[in-house]
């Protein structure tokens, strides 16, 4: 994927206590898939994490977060590892849940 031209969102993790916000990575939008690809600080970096847009309803865009599973080095499916929404008039931010962790994983709008 070529990521030169592509526009980089950031990411940060919101404490749902506090409301604090901490760096937590970046992504990229692949128009050919329709998906991003997030490069989160807190997982190793052979680790390869997708947001897909899966429905709309109630005003919501809904996302399905996917780990890409390997075997080998070869991807052999992509597994649930949590879920998100937006509004569907912005678009952004997405707001992520990803077990197990407790805070909120958000992508900004480029």
């Amino acid at each position: 994927m070529k990521t030169e031209n592509t526009k980089c969102h950031r990411l940060h993790w919101l404490c749902n206590e506090t409301g604090k916000r901490y760096p937590a990575g970046v992504a990229f939008y692949n128009e050919l898939q329709g998906d991003y690809r997030l490069k989160v600080d807190t997982f190793p970096e052979d680790k390869v994490i997708y947001l897909k847009p899966i429905s709309m309803s109630d005003g919501l865009i809904h996302f399905r977060v996917e780990a890409a599973v390997r075997k080998q080095g070869v991807v052999l499916h992509r597994a649930e590892i949590g879920e998100g929404h937006a509004s569907i008039e912005s678009g952004y931010p997405i707001f992520m849940d990803i077990g197990p962790f407790a805070r909120t994983l958000v992508l900004e709008a480029a």
